[in-house]
């Protein structure tokens, strides 16, 4: 709505100024700038116009909506090319969203109004292109998605801007996301069906098309995840699998591309469906971790470490669920807990202290205070006992927290067998 706050000269006012509060005027109904020159009757007009466009698409009203739009539309004869540019954006921004609502707007009309809303302000051919070719998406219409998307890559006028060779390179990728997309639905299609050799070469015809495009993509540094999935499903698919791996490498250790914490994670997904050996998985994992210590893919790490049975990787093990505990979204993850219980059996608590030693007063007061036994008694019984387990070995005579889940524990017990009762009470009543 930024472009309508625009159109209405709206003041940006700072709720917090006492001063806004004191003023006259407690309705705040005139929003207009007071220095503002005089509008002409046509501004006027059409401003009053695009009030009544936004009243009626806030009680839903929208054949009323529609209508108002069909008026508004002479604001693009507005001799102010500002004038003209904005209202361009407001009839393309409101006008898809009354389309989307209209209970009786067809697929024809959406074609008409992106397609002369196109064509009225160059500047904004690229973006209208590339939502018209996703409307279409989201319709089904994959094969019109993609002409539309061709028509707006092959389109030109004029120097391009910075922010049109932006789109062009988003317009490229999504023409190579598409093909990938209607390959896709011809592979689903080909699954459930008899074996046919002209589907087979369609289908196909479709990866070649992508797998050049996305290629094309994948060369340019930026972060291309979902791009670089669906070129990787079809190398797969063709059981191209040296290829996927080189492709999936690149994404990952390119120092051209943003680092991106996902590409690790694809890479290792890769390796791991495809049984590669441990020692490759294991450095994946590890890049990951320093990357994002609270992923969760972090448990699966101390798995693997686990596995190994090797002093080294079981001291990494602790380190990184330790890691993984501070983190708030992990601090009542029984499985971390547990995990964590486990790699000190293996390691015995005389290598473990060191690492506690570092984190000790942070962990008392991160995890072990009688707030943290209060609540955690009261979500698990077990994230309790696993957390006082671990405890217990590296400190002694530190009750706050035991003594604190004990209550709990009891008064939660109490309220039980009182509960039991009275049902027990009841029964006897009604016999």
């Amino acid at each position: 709505m930024d472009d309508i706050e625009a159109e209405f000269h709206c003041h940006v006012v700072d709720e917090n100024n006492e001063d806004y509060y004191n003023k006259p005027d407690p309705i705040r109904c005139k929003r207009y700038n007071a220095q503002m020159p005089k509008e002409s009757g046509f501004r006027r007009s059409t401003s009053t116009c695009l009030e009544l466009i936004r009243n009626a698409m806030l009680r839903h009203r929208w054949q009323e909506a529609a209508e108002l739009m069909s008026s508004y539309m002479q604001m693009l004869e507005d001799t102010s090319v500002s004038k003209q540019l904005m209202a361009c954006e407001i009839i393309w921004r409101l006008g898809t969203e009354i389309l989307q609502h209209h209970p009786n707007a067809k697929q024809e009309d959406f074609d008409m109004f992106y397609q002369s809303i196109k064509n009225v302000r160059v500047n904004n051919y690229l973006k209208i292109s590339l939502d018209h070719s996703f409307h279409l998406m989201l319709t089904g219409h994959m094969e019109d998605a993609c002409r539309q998307l061709s028509n707006a890559q092959n389109w030109r006028y004029g120097n391009l801007s910075s922010v049109q060779l932006n789109l062009k390179k988003v317009i490229h990728a999504y023409c190579g996301y598409l093909q990938y997309l209607i390959w896709y639905s011809k592979k689903s299609k080909a699954s459930g069906a008899e074996n046919d050799s002209g589907s087979d070469h369609e289908m196909h015809s479709y990866f070649r098309q992508a797998s050049v495009t996305l290629q094309e993509v994948l060369e340019q540094p930026g972060v291309w995840d979902p791009f670089v999935l669906s070129y990787v499903e079809m190398l797969e698919f063709y059981n191209d699998l040296e290829k996927a791996e080189s492709v999936l490498k690149n994404y990952a250790y390119n120092e051209r591309f943003p680092v991106n914490p996902n590409a690790y994670v694809y890479l290792y997904e890769f390796l791991k469906r495809h049984d590669a050996p441990q020692n490759k998985q294991l450095e994946i994992l590890k890049i990951l971790q320093t990357l994002v210590p609270s992923h969760e893919l972090m448990l699966e790490y101390c798995n693997i470490l686990l596995g190994t049975g090797l002093h080294d990787d079981l001291r990494k093990a602790l380190t990184v669920v330790m890691d993984l505990l501070e983190y708030t979204s992990w601090k009542q993850n029984v499985d971390a807990w547990e995990h964590l219980n486990e790699i000190m059996e293996h390691l015995g608590n005389g290598h473990c202290l060191g690492e506690w030693e570092s984190r000790k007063n942070l962990w008392l007061s991160l995890h072990f205070t009688s707030y943290h036994a209060r609540k955690d008694a009261i979500l698990s019984v077990k994230l309790v006992d696993v957390k006082i387990k671990f405890l217990t070995p590296l400190i002694k005579n530190y009750q706050e927290y035991t003594t604190a889940a004990y209550r709990v524990k009891k008064r939660k017990g109490k309220n039980g067998s009182q509960g039991y009762k009275a049902s027990a009470n009841t029964g006897k009543k009604k016999k």
